[in-house]
């Protein structure tokens, strides 16, 4: 990486979880540690440090900007470049040379990384993943058309492994709803994987309840005549840190 150069790491944060931002703050400080990058920092969406003072807090004359998103959407694709002020996938702002990356989640590594984390979690149980099914919960989105792009393409890639009983995919916020997993599944044993980057609302306490655990509980616990344990968000994954540098990597020869 050439020198004079800063990364800055977008996550969504939480306002009533701040805890939220942890997994994030830990990858900042991981890629820091490598020496890659003259700065690198971290700011939020929905708490501090803010997403609006992002290029503030950096001085490099090229800065790498990487949504730290499960997927393509909304905020990665107008939200975040409009409150930074970015205008393009390259922008010239202020003397200086701002790249905005592909999303994390949208990176074809992930598929890969989501089954090797789907079978830790189901051979901690015992089970193998070729009788286990693989239930994915995604964000989703309550706007017309929904966001699910990235997690569809993610549990096509993951299905067309044939390594687990079944893949399915369920949303928080649009259609196939997670609430109706059990419609939706037909295995007796499931994994259940967030499409979530951090241990935030949604991954803390809006998809435990879904299977009848309480935040911070796993499992596996029986539901719906179903034995079900359940995965992290993708903050907890050490690949992720090799998925954002090839993707500034791959933004590098823009």
């Amino acid at each position: 990486m050439p020198e004079n150069t800063a990364l800055i790491l977008v996550g969504h944060g939480s306002g009533n979880y701040p805890d939220a931002a942890k997994p994030i703050l830990d990858l900042a400080e991981s890629i820091r540690e490598r020496g890659v990058f003259t700065e690198v920092t971290a700011v939020f969406m929905k708490q501090d440090p803010p997403l609006a003072s992002a290029l503030s807090r950096v001085s490099a004359s090229t800065v790498y900007v990487v949504p730290v998103f499960a997927g393509r959407g909304y905020y990665t694709g107008t939200l975040i470049p409009r409150e930074i002020g970015l205008t393009g996938q390259v922008t010239e702002w202020a003397g200086r040379r701002v790249i905005y990356t592909e999303p994390a989640g949208s990176h074809p590594r992930l598929p890969g990384v989501l089954a090797c984390r789907a079978e830790g979690v189901a051979r901690s149980c015992g089970w193998t993943p070729k009788d286990t099914s693989l239930l994915l919960v995604a964000h989703g989105s309550a706007r017309p058309g929904g966001a699910g792009e990235t997690p569809r393409a993610i549990a096509a890639a993951l299905s067309a492994l044939d390594y687990f009983a079944e893949v399915e995919l369920g949303f928080l916020e649009q259609e196939p709803f997670a609430r109706d997993w059990p419609s939706m599944v037909r295995g007796r044993r499931v994994v259940a994987l967030p499409l979530l980057v951090a241990q935030g609302m949604h991954a803390g306490q809006d998809v435990p309840p879904l299977f009848g655990l309480q935040q911070g509980e796993t499992g596996p616990v029986e539901s719906h005549g179903r034995q079900v344990v359940l995965g992290t968000g993708l903050g907890a994954e050490p690949e992720l840190e090799d998925v954002i540098l090839e993707l500034v990597r791959e933004a590098s020869a823009l």
